[in-house]
C-alpha cells in the first residue's frame, strides 16, 4: 500500500508541475476566422460587436445563432441583417427570405469572401481572387489599401490591411442596379450596394477586415464604422449561424477543454487514471483456473464391452445383445412389437418398413435360428450384425 502511495504522489507532483508550466507561459492565440461576436482572438469579431451600440444608439443589437429562415416571422420590416462570415452558400429557404426582406425594405448587410447558391445567381453575383491572377503577383506589397469611393465623407483615409488577408473582389454584378462603395488598390470593388425592391444588399468581399486584428490597427475602425454607415439606423439582426454554426451547450467540461492548459490537464489525469488501475488489476487479480470439459465416455465404454466379449469368443452373448436391441429398436421406429412367429407381425413389419415380405420373413428366420442355437462362430455373427444393420439403414 505504501508503494501505491508512493505512485500516487509521483503523477501528483508530474501534473502539478505541467499544470503550473502551462498556465505560467505565454498564451497562445487562435487564429483560426470565426467572425464571432464573444470572439477576442485575432480573428474574431469581439470589436464589431462592441462598436454596433454607438453606431446603431437607441436601437437594438441581437446576436443569434438561428438561421434567418427560423426567424422570418419575428423580423421587423426595416430591420438591419448582419453576416459575417468566411463563404457564403445560403439554402434556397434563407435566400428567399432575404430577398422578401429587402424587397419591403430591409437591408442586408453581408461580408465574405466568396458567394455561392441560389442568392448569389438570383442577383448576378461573384468574386475573384487576384493572388492568383496572371501578372499580380509580380506588382503587389506586402500591404494592400482599401479606401471608399464616396468622397463626401469628412475623412477619406486609406485603410491599410496585409494583403494576403484582403485579396478578394467582386469580378461580377449587376451593373444596373450596384453602386460601388469601397475599391482596393488595384481599382477593383470590395464593397458593393445592391438594390432590390424598396431595399438594399450591401455586399463586402474582405471579411477580414472586420476582425478584431484589424479593428484596433489604426485607423481602420473607420473602415468599419463607414462600411456600416450605409445601413439605415434601424434595429440590427446579427447572424452567427452561417460563421460558427449552432452555439453548444456550454458545460465546465467544455470550459476545460476550450482551454488547452486544462484540456491536456484533463487528458493527463484521465491517462493516468486509467494506467494505474489497468497495471493494479493486472497485479492483484487472482488467476482463473482452467477447468477441462467433460469427456463422453460413453463410446469408449460400450468399445471396451464389446472388445471384452469379443475376446472371450462369446459370440452367442453378442448376438442375443444385438438381436433384443434390433428388436428395441423395431419397437420404437415402427411401433409394432416383434414376434417372429406371427405372420401378422411379419406383415405389417414390411408394410412399415417398406422391404420386401420375403426379405423381412428371411431375416426373422435368421434371428430365430440363431437364438435356438447354444453356440455360433464368428461367421455367423458377422453375417447377423450385416443383415440387422442393412435393415435398419436401407430404405425401400
Amino acid at each position: 500500500m505504501r508503494r501505491d502511495w508512493k505512485y500516487i504522489l509521483y503523477l501528483t507532483l508530474a501534473f502539478g508541475l505541467f499544470l503550473a508550466v502551462k498556465l505560467s507561459g505565454p498564451k497562445e492565440y487562435d487564429w483560426t476566422p470565426t467572425y464571432a461576436a464573444e470572439d477576442k482572438n485575432p480573428f474574431g469579431s469581439y470589436v464589431v460587436r462592441a462598436l454596433l451600440p454607438s453606431l446603431f444608439q437607441g436601437k437594438k443589437i441581437a446576436v443569434s445563432n438561428r438561421t434567418v429562415y427560423e426567424l422570418k416571422d419575428s423580423l421587423h420590416e426595416k430591420e438591419n441583417i448582419l453576416i459575417l462570415t468566411h463563404s457564403v452558400t445560403l439554402p434556397k429557404e434563407d435566400t428567399e427570405v432575404l430577398l422578401n426582406h429587402v424587397e419591403k425594405g430591409g437591408t442586408v448587410f453581408i461580408t465574405a469572401q466568396s458567394f455561392y447558391g441560389k442568392l448569389a445567381d438570383t442577383l448576378h453575383l461573384s468574386t475573384n481572387d487576384y493572388l492568383f491572377e496572371k501578372g499580380m503577383t509580380e506588382q503587389r506589397s506586402d500591404t494592400s489599401v482599401l479606401k471608399f469611393v464616396n468622397r463626401n465623407f469628412v475623412t477619406t483615409h486609406d485603410y491599410v490591411f496585409k494583403r494576403d488577408n484582403v485579396h478578394n473582389y467582386f469580378a461580377r454584378f449587376a451593373s444596373t442596379r450596384t453602386s460601388i462603395i469601397a475599391e482596393n488598390d488595384f481599382q477593383q470593388a470590395v464593397t458593393i450596394r445592391t438594390r432590390w425592391g424598396k431595399g438594399n444588399f450591401i455586399f463586402n468581399c474582405t471579411p477580414l477586415a472586420f476582425t478584431n486584428i484589424y479593428t484596433l490597427k489604426g485607423s481602420n475602425n473607420e473602415f468599419v464604422s463607414k462600411s456600416f454607415s450605409y445601413l439605415p439606423a434601424e434595429d440590427v439582426y446579427w447572424s452567427e449561424y452561417y460563421s460558427i454554426g449552432r452555439r453548444e451547450v456550454s458545460t465546465p467540461l467544455r470550459f476545460v477543454l476550450a482551454n488547452e492548459p486544462l484540456a491536456w490537464a484533463y487528458y493527463l489525469s484521465v491517462v493516468s487514471l486509467l494506467l494505474f488501475m489497468i497495471f493494479e488489476a493486472k497485479r492483484k487479480q487472482r488467476s482463473i483456473p482452467v477447468i477441462p470439459r467433460l469427456e463422453n465416455t460413453s463410446l469408449e465404454f460400450v468399445g471396451t464391452i464389446g472388445n471384452l466379449y469379443f475376446q472371450r469368443r462369446d459370440h452367442k452373448n453378442i448376438s442375443e445383445k444385438k438381436i433384443l436391441f434390433f428388436f428395441d429398436q423395431v419397437r420404437t421406429r415402427y411401433n409394432v412389437n416383434p414376434t417372429p412367429s406371427g405372420e401378422n407381425f411379419i406383415l405389417a413389419l414390411s408394410k412399415k418398413s417398406g422391404h420386401p415380405e420375403a426379405q423381412v420373413h428371411q431375416l426373422f428366420q435368421c434371428i430365430e435360428s440363431i437364438r435356438k442355437k447354444s453356440e455360433i462362430t464368428s461367421t455367423e455373427l458377422i453375417e447377423l450384425n450385416a443383415s440387422l444393420e442393412k435393415f435398419m439403414t436401407t430404405k425401400n
